[in-house]
């Protein structure tokens, strides 16, 4: 018998494809390799949106309803957010791919279970599947065998996509802990490398785990054990069962179909790259494909349809869900940190999973919001001197993160030029001076581009140095506790001085660089970097925008030219970068930044 068509794969997006091309009429006959129910290793979360391309008879499995989040940073910092609407339907995998299986059954797909498929040949006028029991052959084929699936394999389709690794366990813990577990979902950032771990409570346990990309994470056994560690889980559980498994992160839009196949699912890693989450677009996916399906048959289309349909209503959002993603889990506390300080952020995130509003949406608000976050703590603070030291000690961890994500995004062009600098000032053998140095992003840049005999990394802050100690651990490096604005040492103790984003904090900026060219050596160099006051409208704005709306928090502190420690002569230099937000500056001995215009101290 020849079939309108094959599906391979009775998960969400198979049973789905199968249900909804039988109920137009089509022959579909549905293989899987599994008899169903079985256990499918997953998180169970339905997120509210699923209501608008589900029926209703699906809440007939849902064990629980979620309106409840609790955001946490690597166990702590709980916060929680409550919306007035569903968030989040909780299954089991095997009883709600059990009940769509049951469903396209009754809409008159044969289904084949305990069926494994072994190879597929695609023709000019129908495609050929062969199984372990037989051979079957039909107009067209929907893929939905997953992530490694024989379909993509036999006919070449390499869909891109990033492997995440997960461990999940099933656990049951003792009623009272339950009871405070059951109300809310948890997702908890800093767990794991550019991932995140989760609590999803279900009727009577806990589906719970850790999930990463491959690529950072490799083994995830030890930060499923941190994960319970940090929830204070592990002395709590009463019965466990893990179980590893991957997932294919979408990493680009790529082909998913041939002249007679379609992937679904994530047999075409149709997988959300923030949320991780892959059940609804899986049954959207499976949808669509039903839908050219039927037209197909009809003699009114081509697979490519169902290519231009997935890039169209997928793709777009899964391109803003993963520049959104490389924020939250290359910085995990930058992201928790936008959490808890804008309740919009979540608010945002309720809507998008509810189907409501967009991940575009999401990452506008997103850019605004970090550039300022970043922004201001990296370097901006007007600070009175004898607060600069407690402050800078509480906001460490999170200077650190920032300084990462500024110089890789909007800083990246002022950074790549500093380095430039590094190369050409810093000779071998040179003795360097990082005043100010933070956490030490500056002294991995002076390591990286020179080869000094000696850097010596100076702050006022121990929580920062701190962190610069765990980081750097080259001999060459020395650090110590010092107030850059007086300096302990020698005149011409240096052959050359840096500094990064310090000269913000201070009253008197210009003072402390002259500070900077006594200690430098008759050939030496003072390179420094500063947040500068734009002149052009443009910047001027944007300036004023920060300002507003961080006045009630923080003071902001860009440089003006009349307080910006610069000489005007022929062996000094500075340029401006981020349209004019940053200044980069370089002088020699001669210098006299007093008096930007005064002559030249040398002939």
């Amino acid at each position: 018998m020849k079939y309108d068509a094959i599906v391979v794969g009775l998960g969400p997006a198979g049973a789905t494809a199968a249900y909804e091309l039988s109920k137009k009429g089509a022959s579909v006959l549905a293989l899987d390799k599994q008899k169903h129910p079985r256990y499918k290793p997953c998180g169970g979360g339905l997120t509210a949106r699923i209501e608008k391309i589900l029926e209703p008879d699906f809440k007939s499995v849902v064990e629980r309803t979620i309106s409840k989040v609790n955001f946490t940073f690597k166990g702590s910092g709980d916060i929680h957010a409550v919306s007035d609407q569903p968030l989040v339907h909780m299954v089991m995998r095997d009883v709600f791919d059990n009940f769509l299986v049951e469903k396209a059954r009754f809409a008159g797909a044969e289904i084949h279970e305990q069926e494994k498929v072994t190879h597929i040949e695609e023709g000019k006028d129908s495609v050929l599947v062969m199984t372990e029991k037989n051979m079957y052959a039909a107009k067209l084929l929907i893929g939905a065998d997953g992530v490694n699936g024989i379909v993509a394999r036999s006919l070449g389709l390499k869909p891109r996509k990033r492997t995440a690794v997960l461990i999940e366990g099933e656990v049951k813990v003792r009623n009272e802990i339950f009871k405070k577990l059951s109300e809310e979902i948890l997702f908890d950032f800093g767990s794991v490398p550019y991932g995140y771990g989760w609590i999803f409570p279900k009727a009577d346990h806990l589906s719970l785990g850790v999930g990463g990309w491959r690529k950072m994470m490799k083994n995830p056994k030890p930060y499923y054990s941190m994960f319970l560690s940090d929830q204070y889980l592990t002395d709590k559980i009463e019965s466990e069962h893990k179980f590893g498994y991957t997932i294919p992160i979408f990493d680009g839009g790529s082909k998913i179909t041939s002249s007679r196949t379609m992937l679904c699912g994530d047999a075409a890693a149709l997988v959300d790259p923030f949320l991780g989450e892959g059940i609804y677009y899986a049954i959207r996916s499976g949808q669509i494909a039903a839908d050219v399906a039927n037209d197909m048959l009809q003699g009114n289309t081509t697979t490519e349809s169902y290519q231009e349909r997935i890039a169209r209503e997928i793709y777009p959002e899964f391109e803003h869900a993963r520049n959104i993603g490389m924020v939250f889990y290359t910085f995990p506390k930058i992201g928790y940190e936008l959490l808890k300080r804008y309740p919009e952020f979540y608010e945002l995130i309720f809507d998008i999973v509810r189907g409501e509003a967009s991940y575009g949406q999401l990452w506008s608000m997103m850019k605004s919001k970090a550039g300022i976050e970043t922004l201001a703590f990296f370097g901006l603070l007007k600070t009175r001197h004898h607060d600069v030291r407690d402050m800078y000690d509480s906001i460490a961890e999170k200077y650190d993160s920032c300084a990462s994500l500024w110089k890789n995004s909007v800083g990246k062009g002022v950074w790549n030029y500093y380095e430039e600098l590094l190369h050409k000032n810093v000779n071998d053998g040179a003795k360097v001076l990082d005043a100010g140095t933070g956490t030490g992003e500056a002294i991995k840049a002076i390591l990286n581009n020179s080869n000094p005999s000696m850097v010596m990394g100076i702050d006022i802050s121990k929580g920062m140095l701190k962190i610069a100690r765990e980081k750097i651990k080259d001999k060459r490096v020395r650090f110590e506790v010092q107030d850059i604005q007086t300096l302990p040492y020698p005149d011409n103790s240096f052959d050359v001085v840096t500094c990064t984003w310090a000269l913000e904090t201070l009253e008197y900026p210009k003072k402390t660089v002259a500070e900077f060219l006594r200690v430098i050596n008759e050939d030496g160099y003072v390179i420094y970097v500063f947040h500068s006051f734009p002149s052009n409208m443009t910047g001027w704005l944007y300036s004023n925008l920060m300002e507003r709306l961080l006045k009630k928090k923080l003071e902001l502190r860009f440089l003006t030219p009349e307080e910006r420690p610069f000489h005007k002569c022929g062996r000094s230099s500075i340029a401006s970068f981020a349209g004019g937000l940053a200044t980069v500056v370089v002088l020699r001995k001669c210098c006299n930044v007093e008096d930007e215009t005064a002559p030249c101290q040398i002939a």
